[in-house]
């Protein structure tokens, strides 16, 4: 064997036996994170939550998913409410129209019954000149057919 294939053997071999500790050293990391306690919160003191280190402890990784759907429901919420007062608001203020409008509706309802009364009615056409209108002077009185008179 020449020189260069040595050096090719000895190569190989050192990277299989970095290949070997690799995968060992990745099995026992991964052993390390199953055997580690699921609710650990590490060291809590107000360095660690001020400093912002408390977020990386596994507890509060494991728990951003349901702190982001807590976050969505509470904009939903929000944006109903918002919503809601907006509808309230808005049949307040036709409600308040819609009176407006019954008591002018009333009003003209009103004015038109005390100008068709028949003495306003007479007193107008009698100032306007326009008619040859006058009170009756005999009461009225029922036209009969004599067929009516037969039966």
């Amino acid at each position: 064997m020449n020189e260069e294939e040595r050096e090719f053997l000895q190569s190989e071999q050192e990277y299989e036996t970095d290949k070997a500790e690799a995968i060992e050293a990745i099995k026992k990391f991964a052993e390390e994170e199953e055997t580690e306690d699921e609710n650990d919160m590490g060291d809590i003191s107000w360095k660690t939550i001020l400093g912002g280190d408390i977020l990386q402890s596994k507890f509060v990784l494991h728990q951003v998913v349901f702190c982001m759907f807590v976050v969505l429901l509470m904009l939903i919420y929000t944006a109903n409410r918002y919503s809601s007062q907006q509808d309230a608001l808005l049949i307040d203020s036709l409600k308040i129209q819609l009176q407006e409008q019954q008591y002018k509706v009333l009003t003209i309802e009103g004015d038109l019954l005390n100008i068709s009364r028949q003495s306003k009615i007479e007193t107008l056409l009698k100032n306007n000149g326009d008619s040859l209108l006058t009170n009756p002077a005999a009461p009225p009185f029922a036209i009969r057919n004599e067929e009516e008179n037969e039966e």
